[in-house]
């Protein structure tokens, strides 16, 4: 990691574990001056190591509890490319994640739904339709630990 050092590495654990916090707050807790926590956090949005900041969703309350992971594997064909796969399925509502993979299979999908027969319909309906899904290996959340 260039120019990035234990404070640095303190402050984006901090930001990881807590989120935005108030830079007051964030020095506190860190037992650093509030001018060069401010000055860390700007340098490292700057220079884009801190990429966005986002909130932590409370999905149960939001009734979409429903999680799991759908591994497909990709049937190359002259219809479509797996990178133009992963960015169709992205664009489906509640996934979360598509990450392309080396293993047994290509695609990593995280996909979010209100009860299982929306994400029946996800997986179903929705990715085993497009061309390229050869076939899909879905494994359901019971608990997160960590996030």
């Amino acid at each position: 990691m260039k120019d990035i050092d234990e404070v640095d590495i303190q402050i984006l654990n901090y930001l990881r574990e807590k989120g935005r916090e108030r830079v007051t707050t964030i020095a506190d807790d860190l037992g650093i001056n509030r001018v060069t926590a401010a000055e860390r956090i700007e340098k490292l949005v700057k220079n884009q190591t801190i990429d966005r900041f986002t909130v932590k969703l409370n999905y149960e309350k939001l009734g979409i509890d429903v999680l799991a992971y759908v591994f497909i594997s990709f049937k190359k064909n002259n219809e479509i490319t797996q990178e133009e796969l992963s960015e169709r399925i992205s664009k489906i509502d509640g996934v979360e994640e598509v990450h392309i993979i080396a293993g047994e299979f290509d695609i990593l999908v995280k996909v979010r739904s209100r009860n299982l027969k929306e994400l029946g319909d996800k997986v179903i309906t929705k990715i085993r339709g497009f061309p390229g899904v050869e076939n899909t290996f879905s494994h359901l959340v019971f608990q997160t630990v960590k996030e």
